[in-house]
Order: C-alpha cells, then sequence, then structure tokens
C-alpha cells in the first residue's frame, strides 16, 4: 500500500498535524498532544498496511523522523500515557416551574 507521512509543525502559536493536503489542530496540549496523536493515527495506518511514519518539523525547516511503524515500539516512551476518563454524570437540572408540583403556600389548605 502507499505510504502515510505525519508531519508534526507549530504555526503561529499552535501545533498542527500535517498529512497530505490536510492540516488538523490546533492542539490545546501543544507539541506533545499533536505528536502523541499523530503516532496514534500512524499506528492505525500500519496496522492497516500503510508505510507510516511521523516527522516533526524544527524551527528552522529541517524535519526529522521520531517514530515509524514496524521500527519502533508502540507506544512510544516518549509519548504521554494515553488517560481513559470516565464522562462525569450530567447534573440535574431544576424543572421548570410549570412541570414542577404546585406546594401550597404557608396557612393554606392543601
Amino acid at each position: 500500500m502507499g505510504q502515510a507521512h505525519y508531519l508534526v509543525a507549530q504555526r503561529g502559536t499552535g501545533w498542527f498535524i500535517l498529512m497530505e493536503k490536510n492540516r488538523y489542530g490546533p492542539f490545546p496540549s501543544g507539541r506533545s498532544g499533536a505528536l502523541t496523536a499523530a503516532v496514534q493515527a500512524a499506528h492505525q495506518a500500519g496496522k492497516d498496511g500503510h508505510d507510516a511514519l511521523v516527522s516533526l518539523r524544527a524551527v528552522d525547516g529541517t524535519e526529522r523522523t521520531v517514530w515509524s511503524f514496524g521500527t519502533d515500539g508502540y507506544p512510544p516512551r516518549w509519548v504521554e500515557r494515553l488517560r481513559i476518563v470516565a464522562p462525569m454524570p450530567r447534573p440535574k437540572r431544576p424543572r421548570p416551574a410549570m412541570l414542577a408540583p404546585r406546594r401550597p403556600e404557608p396557612g393554606e389548605v392543601p
């Protein structure tokens, strides 16, 4: 199959993943978040049969390969550990006044 090349680069104040003619990001967790996402995507592309690699573009424009499928382990040691967080339960909202049961006023007979 083809090659899947994920390039992590900084544009302005954000970090992005560039692949083919698409740009993904900016990532709120910066460079480490973009690298983590790129490695995850490249790993899946590698499992699908592509030659997958992740490169990092330095400020001076030079690129270096930081991870490649089949050569480097997954997840790499430098990738932040993935956290699986259960969603927080939704807070209970008060019922609208027209649906709430009417409470008798003090001194009123129900």
